[in-house]
């Protein structure tokens, strides 16, 4: 039933056929990634992300988007010398959900020019990365923000649904943080929030984890495939290493401390992102109400 679902998705496209370079179905429950040329559909073994030479998931996979949001997605890659216009659109089967990928090269048809330059491949990476950049970086810290959480949590917690694996989340949260803006001014308060970025950058252990500003002085960082004791551990090295360290801001040397919230989990496919949020807060608040700079999980 599977297979003959997806012979008549392919029949379907044939009208698209000719618009686009590549067209290929993704289905990430069974990990399956279909190429289609000439009305034929070619199985692969590879994963999605191998066609941009990569050996990770991208961060910014639309296709895994298109497959929670049920949304349809567009974004510019790039590869060697050529720009790529992805279009991810989900396909309701009978019983999944599949993901069609169109991919176009677009690098001779972009319209786009950066002022005073030549416009060549180089010039289109740049632009690329700074429109990711700017939508998904925090302009003070560098690190992710806010609307990349909403996107890339999500994913991960599906990712582990349908892997069977764990994922754990951490809010970490500057303990009477306004005390540093009262006493030493906005900026320093800026720059107490850049150097606790790095400290979490820099601690992060695996590939696979990142960390995202939250809001104001909240981070979130996320462990996808880490149970609670891995997460707890890594949790109270972040703790003590950011007790520990004195941030110089223009000559006002800073100590802060931080609590933390963890919460892990082994997702369901219907499980929500804010709902695992509010679990890992619980844990903040319960640190922050038995005296601050501990952690909760």
């Amino acid at each position: 039933m599977y297979i003959r679902e997806l012979e008549n998705v392919i029949d379907k496209l044939d009208i698209i056929m000719n618009s686009y370079d590549i067209i290929r179905i993704v289905d990430p429950m069974k990990k399956l990634v279909i190429n289609i040329k000439g009305n034929k559909a070619k199985y692969s073994d590879l994963h999605c992300f191998e066609i941009w030479g990569r050996n990770s998931e991208c961060e910014n996979c639309i296709s895994m988007r298109a497959y929670v949001n049920k949304e349809t997605y567009i974004k510019l890659e790039y590869l060697l010398n050529d720009i790529f216009m992805i279009t991810a659109m989900p396909y309701e089967l009978i019983d999944r959900t599949v993901v069609i990928e169109m991919i176009k090269k677009v690098t001779h048809t972009l319209s786009f020019r950066m002022e005073g330059q030549g416009g060549g491949p180089a010039q289109y990476y740049e632009t690329v990365d700074n429109i990711y950049n700017i939508a998904l970086k925090d302009s003070l810290t560098g690190i992710y923000n806010r609307r990349y959480i909403n996107e890339k949590l999500p994913i991960d917690m599906m990712t582990a649904a349908i892997s069977g694996h764990s994922i754990a989340i951490m809010m970490v949260d500057i303990d009477y943080f306004k005390d540093v803006n009262d006493t030493h001014g906005h900026l320093a308060g800026d720059c107490t929030l850049l150097n606790l970025a790095n400290i979490i950058q820099t601690g992060l252990r695996r590939e696979s984890d990142w960390v995202a500003r939250y809001g104001g002085e909240e981070f979130l960082i996320c462990m996808p495939g880490a149970g609670l004791q891995i997460a707890n551990e890594m949790a109270e090295t972040l703790r003590r290493k950011v007790q520990e360290t004195t941030m110089d801001c223009s000559g006002a040397m800073i100590n802060i401390t931080v609590s933390v919230g963890v919460s892990a989990k082994m997702p369901d496919p219907n499980s929500s992102m804010d709902d695992f949020i509010k679990e890992a807060d619980i844990k903040l608040y319960e640190a922050k109400r038995k005296g601050r700079n501990r952690v909760e999980a």
